[in-house]
């Protein structure tokens, strides 16, 4: 893997750094203070950034391009959990706990990432206890949302939780075009892929989407947020 590591300015740091879900109650001092620890890094398309085991030694934040995160299923097989796209970051949790990657990530297209590594981490927030209280804060938020996944695969059914993912992706890639296959939607979904394929079918046959080769095209955006929200 190709990797390019350097200094970068505050101004960009603390901007990136800042704009993090995790980081989002932090008082501007301490998030400047944690941007002047971060290092730029760019690696290839495809490029393993860690690996499911791995020591948790560092925050990746995109700043451009896109990380793909897979998991390995009981039999084996690669099940991507999610993508990852500018201004979002993988590896927070390892920063807190150091306990071993629970996934492994790679990039998409080339990708340029900043980089804190975990010991600066520590050392930044043992120096500031009260930075603790808003991490629990925003984490408390996360434990919601994890509940609220749980909720989709219990009362959503595939097509309306399709159209809910579909939507996220594409807000993550910024645009209407979102590069995924059927399979990697199946894993994320939980179903098969040909139990994708029938319900993308459908959704292209109500002009809502266009399937392309290892690409989704969203048509209508409108259309899709009705089905998601039922």
């Amino acid at each position: 893997m190709e990797r390019r590591e350097s200094g970068t300015t505050s101004a960009s740091s603390h901007e990136l750094i800042g704009g993090l879900p995790l980081l989002a109650r932090l008082a501007r001092e301490d998030v400047r203070a944690l941007a002047s620890h971060a290092r730029r890094q760019s690696v290839t398309a495809g490029a393993t950034i860690f690996c499911e085991g791995d020591a948790a030694d560092a925050l990746y934040v995109v700043v451009a391009g896109e990380l793909r995160v897979a998991m390995a299923s009981p039999a084996g097989d690669e099940v991507t959990v999610a993508r990852i796209g500018p201004g979002e970051a993988c590896g927070e949790l390892g920063l807190l706990d150091g306990r071993p990657r629970s996934a492994t990530v790679a990039a998409g297209p080339p990708t340029e990432l900043l980089v804190v590594r975990r010991d600066d981490f520590i050392d930044w927030l043992t120096s500031r206890p009260h930075a603790a209280l808003a991490l629990l804060a925003t984490l408390s938020g996360r434990i919601r949302r994890v509940n609220e996944t749980i909720a989709d695969f219990a009362f959503l059914d595939l097509r309306r939780r399709l159209a809910k993912r579909l939507l996220e992706l594409a807000a993550v890639a910024g645009g209407r075009t979102v590069m995924v296959t059927q399979a990697e939607l199946g894993s994320m979904l939980g179903v098969s892929r040909e139990s994708v394929n029938k319900e993308l079918n459908a959704l292209a046959r109500e002009r809502a989407i266009t399937l392309g080769r290892g690409a989704i095209l969203i048509e209508d955006a409108t259309a899709l947020a009705a089905i998601r929200d039922g």
